[in-house]
């Protein structure tokens, strides 16, 4: 078998020259790279715990299992992203600017959703957020657009008509919701500008936002806003999520430079009978150090009827599998860390440690085997999340009752996700995040000892079964 290891530290690209380009629904888009951070590095006043944030990622799950264009020329987009820890969120955060001149927001970066929607004024129920509201009557480049225009018809049921007004109600699985009017307006990404960008100018807004201005979509739907860029990107896009307290960034690349040269690729499968907002993966097995986990082959399979099938998703934090794969995968983690003290479960969290007295602390690999060749090997920050204030860490997976699977941010972090909708695939790799989070150094993950001092890489490793990557 054949193995590559992607240790790279990844490096922000930006612009030097300020550029605009007209998007107005599926206009071309280039390259262009976004920063992207976790909330956590924004605003260090929160008070929603772990439980309270995993609650509202159980919310999401159960409202998912109810759901399951031009010619111009814009460059590679290219920003930063953050970890929303500090803002109360376990999401991933974008900052942009809306409007001219541009208003900047801090938006959550969501795989699973379309419509891009920010709060705006005047707001009749808006919930805080820590950068001024957007006021449309400030802009320049703001444009309302009509109900009989096919933009508002592409909203399907979340769209009304009222006075001629194309007005939208989007809803969350942690029960958020979002209303407002759809208009077009120009987003700002560090010096990149792309203008008629369709967005929700919402002005009822209720939920568990927790200081971001609104939703990033990059669903796979013609409305998300990697959508509305297809006509010359095909929905390409690529992005890097650090782990918790990481003292570096990740990021979002928009546009065809968003392809590495060398990721190892997997097959992206399509659910007709669902959302199309989603992005199915060919999930073939999983193992626990060098045991299989004995899960039929059919649990992660989409079937003819759109039952089943494996979702990423930026938007969900924890990863589920149906109810009697995740037993048997929770079972077969516990038989190979029977050396570790376990502690009280917390929330839909059920298997946990307390590693007060460990060091160090040995855990087996954790590796997700597609279809297609690749096996991501996860780092201990995706198999285990550490339970605030505490030495308490939880197996950052749990059950749904449903029968399709989710893979959420945490198993995404630190490897390069590139989602090629234009060529039905996903890669992995080659790039990883670097992370500064000395709190893990005292952790193994299998043979392979993780480096110690203040600031620790902790590489994912993509292993191609059938082709070396060079």
């Amino acid at each position: 078998m054949n193995m590559v290891v992607a240790c790279l530290l990844f490096a922000v690209v930006s612009s030097t020259e300020p550029l605009a380009w007209n998007n107005s629904m599926g206009y071309p888009v280039e390259n262009e790279k976004f920063e992207l951070f976790h909330i956590s590095q924004i605003e260090h006043n929160y008070n929603m715990s772990l439980h309270a944030r995993l609650e509202r990622d159980e919310k999401r799950i159960k409202t998912l299992a109810q759901v399951l264009i031009g010619e111009s020329n814009i460059p590679l987009v290219n920003t930063t992203v953050e970890q929303g820890e500090m803002l109360g969120t376990l999401e991933y955060i974008v900052r942009i600017g809306v409007g001219t001149p541009p208003v900047y927001q801090f938006l959550a970066i969501d795989t699973g959703s379309d419509l891009p929607w920010i709060q705006c004024q005047p707001c009749s129920k808006c919930y805080y957020q820590v950068n001024p509201i957007y006021d449309p009557k400030k802009s320049s480049t703001y444009k309302e657009i009509s109900c009989e225009s096919t933009t508002c018809q592409l909203l399907g049921k979340q769209h009304s008509c009222k006075d001629h007004q194309c007005r939208y109600n989007v809803g969350y699985g942690d029960g958020s919701s979002s209303k407002g009017v759809i208009a077009l307006e120009n987003f700002t990404f560090g010096d990149a500008i792309i203008s008629n960008v369709a967005f929700g100018c919402g002005q009822k807004n209720k939920g568990h936002f927790l200081n971001f201005g609104g939703i990033l979509g990059l669903g796979r739907g013609y409305l998300s806003f990697t959508g509305q860029l297809r006509g010359s990107t095909g929905g390409i896009f690529s992005y890097c999520l650090v782990n918790a307290g990481s003292t570096t960034s990740g990021w979002l690349r928009i546009g065809e430079g968003a392809i590495p040269a060398r990721a190892a690729w997997a097959p992206l499968m399509y659910n007709p009978r669902t959302d199309p907002s989603f992005y199915y993966v060919g999930l073939s097995g999983i193992m626990v150090g060098q045991m299989k986990v004995p899960i039929p082959d059919q649990v992660f399979q989409l079937s003819s009827a759109g039952k089943g099938g494996v979702v990423i998703d930026t938007g969900t934090v924890i990863s589920r599998f149906p109810k009697a794969a995740y037993e048997v995968f929770r079972d077969t983690f516990l038989a190979q860390t029977k050396h570790l003290p376990r502690a009280k479960g917390i929330s839909l969290l059920d298997t946990c440690y307390n590693l007060t007295t460990v060091n160090p602390v040995d855990i087996p690999n954790v590796s997700l085997h597609f279809r297609g060749g690749p096996i991501l090997i996860l780092t201990p920050t995706s198999i285990l999340i550490r339970v605030e204030g505490s030495d308490t860490f939880c197996l950052a997976f749990a059950p749904t009752s449903d029968d399709f699977s989710i893979l959420g941010n945490i198993v995404q972090q630190k490897i390069q996700v590139t989602i090629d909708p234009r060529n039905g695939r996903i890669g992995f790799g080659p790039e990883t995040c670097a992370s500064g989070n000395p709190g893990w150094t005292k952790f193994r993950n299998g043979s392979r000892r993780q480096s110690s001092g203040n600031s620790v890489l902790l590489c994912t490793i993509l292993i191609l079964a059938h082709y070396l990557l060079v």
